[in-house]
């Protein structure tokens, strides 16, 4: 889906986090980074980066028309998922996993 009338050139990454008495479940879009720690006990990484030069990544960009160049989409941009970022988003006939 276009987004021909959306002006911003901006951007953002975000992470989050839904905790249970039973079970923690991590979302995250870019490069944000979520782990969860303790006191005497190593971190572990609960999200993993959206780096244009991840294989998964590389490929599902080149498949929506872009390049990965010098390790950035388009040459430009060094994250492959965010929101806004509309003018990399711009492939008529794509859904938003695309």
């Amino acid at each position: 889906m276009a987004y021909p009338n959306l002006k911003s050139k901006g951007g953002a990454t975000a992470t989050v986090v839904l905790l249970t008495p039973t079970q923690i479940f991590c979302a995250n879009a870019g490069d944000s980074r979520t782990v969860l720690s303790q006191a005497g006990v190593e971190a572990v990484a609960l999200s993993i980066d959206h780096k244009p030069t991840n294989e998964e990544e590389e490929k599902r960009i080149e498949g929506a028309g872009g390049i990965v160049r010098n390790k950035r989409v388009m040459g430009e941009l060094g994250l492959s998922r965010a929101f806004g970022d509309f003018e990399y988003k711009s492939k008529e006939g794509l859904d938003a996993k695309q």
